[in-house]
């Protein structure tokens, strides 16, 4: 069985998947409703699965349980703090991530007040709606995680910080702008593995299926699938040091590709 390279963006309650093989040179696309599922199809093939959600949570300020970082009575992760720094102008991409307790509540249906309520007690920090938005996919894969993931296999990227470290230097333009979509697909054709159009087949084959995945979604994914093909000596992670972890020993880190770390302040 040839081995698969998997980006995986979670999209307006479904998941896109885009793969890279090593025998096909054409990426295919899959759109599934549950991480589970994303994992029952790739997990004997694939070598890497990049998802775009956190994976290792915050528990509290008064928990020593977990690696987050605790600054003016405010606990975030590490990870996120340095994406913002990397990324430039694009930082409001990196929402903050909720707590466990407070993704959990978001998923079972709480309001964003009650949510956002939760994560202040918990960190000293309030989530956006966004964050909030995204808490069932956060959920779903700390759940896998937990149980018959592989942490090793399904590991977390940001979009935003991939294509940062595949370019070179930061974006200038929103992923929702026509600039902004021409400088990522510009991105894209500079990685070896991409080849001219990819994102085109792509699309095609979703609208076939008649699945509603925006563009941005669709880079997005092919950011995370590109940053999975990466070589050993090029896959790095934000932070470096693997200590970082939540309580359930779950890694708080997002990989990138790049030739060089990225540096950071």
């Amino acid at each position: 069985m040839c081995s698969q390279y998997v980006g995986v963006d979670w999209s307006s309650g479904e998941w896109v998947s885009i793969a890279y093989t090593d025998e096909s040179e054409s990426p295919s696309v899959a759109v599934f409703e549950e991480i589970t599922e994303v994992w029952d199809h790739y997990s004997t093939s694939a070598r890497r699965i990049v998802v775009d959600v956190p994976i290792g949570l915050c528990e509290s300020l008064e928990s020593d349980a977990c690696s987050c970082v605790e600054e003016d009575g405010e606990l975030s992760r590490q990870c996120d703090d340095l994406a913002r720094n990397v990324i430039g102008s694009q930082y409001r991409s990196v929402f903050t991530a909720p707590a466990r307790e407070a993704a959990k509540l978001a998923a079972a249906g709480a309001d964003h007040s009650e949510i956002s309520d939760k994560n202040e007690e918990l960190t000293g920090k309030r989530l956006t709606q966004q964050a909030a938005g995204i808490a069932e996919g956060i959920v779903e894969v700390d759940n896998l995680l937990q149980s018959d993931g592989d942490p090793e296999v399904l590991v977390e990227g940001h979009p935003e910080v991939c294509f940062r470290a595949l370019s070179g230097t930061p974006l200038e333009h929103s992923k929702h702008t026509a600039a902004g979509v021409a400088e990522r697909l510009a991105v894209l054709r500079n990685v070896d593995e991409y080849t001219h159009g990819d994102w085109r087949t792509v699309a095609q084959e979703l609208g076939r299926e008649e699945h509603r995945v925006g563009l941005d979604d669709v880079l997005d994914a092919f950011a995370l699938a590109l940053t999975a093909c990466a070589p050993k000596e090029e896959l790095h992670r934000l932070p470096s040091n693997s200590l970082y972890r939540d309580a359930e020993e779950l890694p708080m880190q997002m990989v990138y590709r790049s030739e060089n770390e990225l540096s950071y302040k």
